[in-house]
């Protein structure tokens, strides 16, 4: 594992799942830095490190690069142990881990899904933006179907919503455990989404409770603590890769105890299942039940990159 003080985060501030590794960051209390990318595509300076990754963001540790939360918070809890994603269960020894990944899938896919259907104006207005989306999610997306449809999707929106009320009560935390755990940051997070496209006023009056929550959540990750962290180029971070070159993965790191039935050493091509559906190709160096790890070389700056995917949302495929 490279140095955890060559932690860099490359996000863009408008993204939710940005802002959420950014608060888990934060949480952990690690030392990282910031590469504020463009929200729309191209990102050339990010390929020597995601290989064409379309989604955002991406956690750079040395030359290793961590696609989709999943992954980097995996890394995290690993690297940065304490305070722990997830604490014990109320009064027990169990760890709310499997129930604070369960609740994280239904709010990353279904509910976040649903707060799409509110995109606020301005977005639907970009027509760049709205071309990049459509691209993004394999799909036309008309800007005024999904404004005609906005306020007929608030009640199902609602209803999603009532779902996690129910699941928070009147517990501190959505698991009822003693400090927050990795559920609590997610529903922060979506009810954060949610605000930033149809306002606070009607957050806070049709969803009181996830409000207050969310705020709690917030001022426990110390939010706004990205705000101090050193802000560096694209050419920095691509610098840092360049340093660990002499840095590879050792015989330990190559595992494969997973089901894939692919070869370590094979060239292989990752897809995410769901939006963002572009490929990336490289060669499998480890296969587990909860990552596959590709070496990637970027030609134009003679590096090698190994980028981590979860398995779960994600097919990993030999490659033409």
């Amino acid at each position: 594992m490279p140095d955890i003080q060559d932690v860099i985060l490359h996000f863009y501030p408008e993204s939710p799942f940005s802002q959420k590794l950014a608060w888990l960051l934060n949480y952990k209390r690690v030392e990282y830095k910031v590469v504020v990318i463009s929200h729309l595509e191209p990102r050339p300076l990010r390929r020597p490190l995601d290989g064409g990754y379309r989604k955002s963001p991406v956690l750079q540790i040395g030359n290793h690069t961590y696609c989709d939360t999943k992954a980097a918070i995996i890394a995290l809890e690993k690297s940065f142990p304490e305070p722990s994603f997830y604490p014990k269960l109320g009064n027990s020894e169990e760890s709310s881990e499997g129930l604070a990944r369960a609740f994280t899938m239904w709010v990353d896919n279904t509910l976040f899904f649903n707060i799409v259907s509110q995109l606020h104006d301005v977005a639907l207005k970009d027509d760049a933006f709205m071309k990049d989306r459509s691209a993004f999610a394999d799909r036309k997306l008309d800007p005024k179907t999904i404004s005609a449809g906005k306020p007929y999707m608030k009640a199902a929106l609602q209803g999603e919503f009532a779902i996690a009320e129910r699941a928070l009560g009147d517990k501190a935390w959505v698991l009822n455990t003693e400090s927050l755990s990795l559920a609590d940051v997610s529903l922060a997070m979506a009810t954060f989404f949610l605000l930033n496209q149809v306002g606070e006023d009607w957050v806070k009056t049709n969803l009181k409770p996830e409000y207050e929550h969310m705020e709690k959540t917030l001022g426990a990750v110390n939010w706004d603590r990205t705000d101090s962290m050193p802000k560096i180029t694209p050419e920095e971070a691509i610098e840092v890769l360049q340093r660990y070159q002499d840095k590879e993965v050792g015989e330990e790191f190559k595992i494969h105890n997973s089901v894939l039935p692919i070869s370590l050493g094979q060239q292989v091509s990752v897809t995410p299942l769901d939006t963002g559906k572009v490929p990336v190709t490289g060669t499998l160096v480890r296969s587990t039940i909860e990552e596959n790890v590709i070496a990637y070389k970027d030609d134009t700056y003679n590096t090698i990159t190994y980028i981590h995917f979860p398995t779960i949302g994600y097919v990993v495929v030999p490659a033409n």
